[in-house]
C-alpha cells in the first residue's frame, strides 16, 4: 500500500490521531486511514478499536456561536457543546457532521464547510468544521435539552473540552467575515463556504458568472453559438479574467472607448474561478458604484461578456436542419468586459442566474458599525413618525375648518327647501338610479378592462414561458448533436471522407474543406456534398440536409459521379481553355493532368493555314 504523506512519527494517541486526519484529508478511506496510522506507530490494527472517530459543526452568526446542551445520554451531560456525534462506517467526516446536524437541529448546512478544527483525547479523535450561518431555529431531538446562539464573549458554563478548546484557539477566526480582508472573503465565497455578496468597507463583493460554455442562443442575432469548453475552462483564461471591467449593460458598440468606460463602470473581477460542475467561469467582482450594488442586491440580475476575434477565421458557421445557423466560436483575441444585464445569453432560456444573490446581509460589519446603523435607522423611525403625527394634526385642523364651512352652507341651504321638497325627492330618486346605473357601468368597464389586462398579461407570460421552454429544448437538442470529442474511429471517417471528396474538388483545381469543430460525420458529408450537387441534373435542386441517411448514400455517390464527369469533360471553360488537375499516386507522388481544348498549347506547334485556291490544269 502506498502512502504519499507525510506521517508523524510516534506511538501516542495525538500521533496516531493527526496520522489519520492526515490520510483522510489525502482521499484514503476511513478505515484504510486507521490501519496505515496504527501500522505507523507499530500497533495491530485491533488497537484502533478503541479510538473513536466524531464530527461536528461551529455555526457562526456574527458574533454569535451555536451550542447545544447534552442531555443525560451521553457522555458529559448538561455540558454547552457543537452539534455533532459519531463518524459511521463508510462515512466521512464532514457527512457525518451534516447528518449528525440535521438530526440534532433538523437544520441541513448547504455550501461548503471548512475544516477549523481535531482534537484527540486519547479516545474519540474529534473533526470539527465551521459554517457562517444566519441565525436559526434548531428542532431539538432527544440528545439534546436546549440550545443557545451565545455571544463569543459571554458563553454558557460549563463547555465541553473539545468545543472550550476550539473556542479559545481562535480557531473560529478562520471563517469569521469580520476578521477577514477583502481576499479572504472572496476566496471564502469561491469555495462555496461564504454566500454572495459580501460588503466589506467601501466596496461590495458578488460572485458573477463571467461566461458560459456549450450551446446557447442569442436571440437578437437569431443564432445558436458553441463555445467551447476546453478554450475557457483552463488557467489560462483564468488568467485572462484578472483585474476584468465589470460595466452597467453592454454599450452600443462591442467594445468600450473612454468615454464609455466613464459612464458604465462599477467595478472589476479580481478573483476568477472554475466551476466545473456546470462548465462556466465565474468571478468574485468588487462593485464599487453603490446605486449598481443596490439594484443587483434588490433584483435577480444576470451578466453577458463581449469577447472579440480578431481573426473572424477561428470562427465556423453550420447551417441546420431547421433552417437556424450554429456559429462555433475559436479561441477570442480579446476579454473586453462583462455587463451586468437583466437577462444574459448564457442563462440560456432560463432565468437570470449570472449574478449570485443569496446573502442581504452585512455579515461582516464590525460592532460599531451595525450600531451606527441601527441608530441611524431608529432616528429615521422617529423622524418618519414625527413628520406623520404633524401631517395629521395639520390635515385634522384643515377637515375641522372644512366641515365648518360645509356647515354653514348646509344651514343656507335648509332654508330654500320648502315647497321644493316633493320636487327635490323625485329628482333624488332619479339621479340616485342614474348613478347607481354608471356605478354599475362603471364597474363592469372596469372589471372587463381588468380582465382583458389579465388575459393579455397570461397570453404575455405563456408566451415567453413558451419561448423560453423551445429556446432550452433547441439548446438541449444542440448540445447533444455537438459530440464533445472524436474517437479515433471518428477521426479516420473524418479523413476518409475528405479524401474521397479531394478526389473531385481536385479535378475542378481545388481542394475538399475540412470538418468544421464539433461537426458530425454525416453532416460534413453533407456539406461537402451540397458544394458539388450543382453539377447533377438530377439533385441539384434538393435540399441535402433534409434527406434521410439511406437516401443521402445513393445521392452522394451520383453526385459525386457526375461533377467528376463535368470536370473531366468541362464546357465552362473559355476557347482553347485548360484546367489543371492534381493527383496523388499510390506512392504518394503529386501528378498533373489537363482538361480541356488541346490546341490550348499545340496551337503554338503547327504551321500556319493554307486555303486552296484552285487548281491549274496548266502545267506551269
Amino acid at each position: 500500500m502506498e502512502v504519499n504523506v507525510p506521517l508523524e512519527q510516534g506511538s501516542s494517541n495525538e500521533a496516531i490521531g493527526k496520522n489519520i486526519a492526515e490520510l483522510r484529508q489525502s482521499g484514503h478511506p476511513e478505515n484504510q486511514a486507521v490501519a496505515i496510522a496504527m501500522k505507523t506507530a507499530g500497533k495491530s490494527t485491533s488497537d484502533s478499536e478503541v479510538l473513536i472517530s466524531a464530527a461536528g459543526i461551529a455555526f457562526l452568526s456574527g458574533d454569535k456561536v451555536l451550542l447545544l446542551k447534552r442531555g443525560d445520554g451521553g457522555d458529559y451531560p448538561g455540558h454547552w457543546a457543537f452539534p455533532g456525534g459519531h463518524v459511521e462506517p463508510g462515512e466521512s467526516p464532514m457527512d457525518a457532521a451534516v447528518r449528525e446536524c440535521f438530526e440534532e437541529t433538523g437544520h441541513l448546512p448547504t455550501g461548503t464547510l471548512r475544516q477549523i478544527g481535531f482534537s484527540d483525547n486519547g479516545q474519540v479523535l474529534f473533526t470539527t468544521y465551521g459554517k457562517v450561518s444566519e441565525e436559526f431555529t434548531p428542532v431539538l431531538c432527544d440528545e439534546s435539552t436546549a440550545w443557545e446562539w451565545a455571544k463569543l464573549d459571554d458563553l454558557p458554563e460549563p463547555l465541553h473540552p473539545g468545543t472550550r478548546m476550539t473556542l479559545e484557539s481562535g480557531a473560529l477566526d478562520s471563517i469569521d467575515p469580520r476578521k477577514m480582508n477583502e481576499l479572504d472573503l472572496a476566496r471564502a465565497m469561491a469555495a462555496g463556504e461564504l454566500p454572495s455578496p459580501q460588503r466589506y468597507m467601501n466596496v461590495w463583493l458578488f460572485a458573477i458568472r463571467i461566461t458560459g460554455t456549450g450551446v446557447a442562443y442569442r436571440r437578437g442575432a437569431d443564432q445558436f453559438v458553441f463555445r467551447d469548453p476546453s478554450l475557457y475552462m483552463n488557467d489560462e483564461f483564468l488568467a485572462r479574467c484578472n483585474g476584468l471591467i465589470t460595466i452597467a449593460e453592454h454599450p452600443e458598440k462591442n467594445t468600450l472607448d473612454s468615454k464609455e468606460f466613464s459612464d458604465r463602470v462599477i467595478g472589476s473581477v479580481f478573483l476568477p474561478y472554475l466551476r466545473p460542475e456546470i462548465s462556466e467561469v465565474w468571478g468574485i467582482a468588487k462593485i464599487y458604484d453603490e446605486v449598481a450594488a443596490a439594484v443587483m442586491l434588490e433584483h435577480q440580475l444576470s451578466t453577458s461578456p463581449t469577447v472579440v476575434f480578431r481573426d473572424p477565421a477561428v470562427n465556423s458557421t453550420i447551417k441546420l436542419d431547421d433552417g437556424a445557423t450554429l456559429l462555433i466560436e475559436g479561441k477570442p483575441s480579446l476579454l473586453d468586459h462583462v455587463a451586468i444585464c437583466i437577462k444574459g445569453v448564457w442563462d440560456k432560456g432560463g432565468p437570470p442566474t449570472g449574478v449570485s444573490t443569496n446573502n442581504l446581509q452585512e455579515s461582516n460589519m464590525t460592532p460599531e458599525e451595525l450600531k451606527a446603523k441601527a441608530d441611524a435607522e431608529a432616528k429615521e423611525k422617529a423622524d418618519a413618525e414625527a413628520k406623520a403625527k404633524a401631517d395629521s394634526e395639520a390635515k385634522a385642523k384643515a377637515d375641522e375648518e372644512k366641515i365648518d364651512k360645509l356647515m354653514t352652507a348646509v344651514d343656507s341651504l335648509m332654508k330654500r327647501i320648502g315647497d321644493m321638497e316633493k320636487e327635490k325627492a323625485d329628482s333624488a330618486m332619479s339621479a340616485e338610479e342614474k348613478a347607481k346605473a354608471d356605478a354599475e357601468a362603471k364597474e363592469k368597464e372596469e372589471a372587463e378592462a381588468k380582465a382583458k389586462a389579465d388575459a393579455e398579461e397570461k397570453e404575455r407570460e405563456e408566451k415567453a414561458k413558451a419561448d423560453a421552454e423551445e429556446t432550452r429544448r433547441k439548446i438541449a437538442e444542440l448540445e447533444a448533436r455537438i459530440p464533445k470529442e472524436l474517437s479515433d474511429a471518428d477521426y479516420a471517417s473524418m479523413a476518409d471522407a475528405q479524401a474521397r471528396a479531394d478526389e473531385v474538388f481536385s479535378a475542378f483545381g481545388d481542394s475538399a474543406p475540412r470538418p468544421l469543430n464539433g461537426e458530425s460525420l454525416v453532416a460534413y458529408q453533407k456539406r461537402l456534398t451540397t458544394k458539388l450537387k450543382g453539377h447533377s441534373k438530377a439533385w441539384k435542386e434538393i435540399d441535402l440536409m433534409k434527406l434521410d441517411d439511406g437516401a443521402f448514400v445513393i445521392a452522394q455517390g451520383q453526385i459525386y459521379a457526375d461533377a467528376m464527369s463535368a470536370a473531366m469533360h468541362p464546357t465552362d471553360l473559355p476557347a482553347n481553355g485548360l484546367r489543371e488537375i492534381f493527383k496523388t499516386d499510390r506512392a504518394g507522388r503529386r501528378m498533373s493532368e489537363f482538361v480541356g481544348s488541346p490546341n490550348a498549347w499545340m496551337a503554338d506547334f503547327k504551321l500556319p493555314a493554307r486555303l486552296m485556291q484552285g487548281i491549274s490544269k496548266e502545267g506551269k
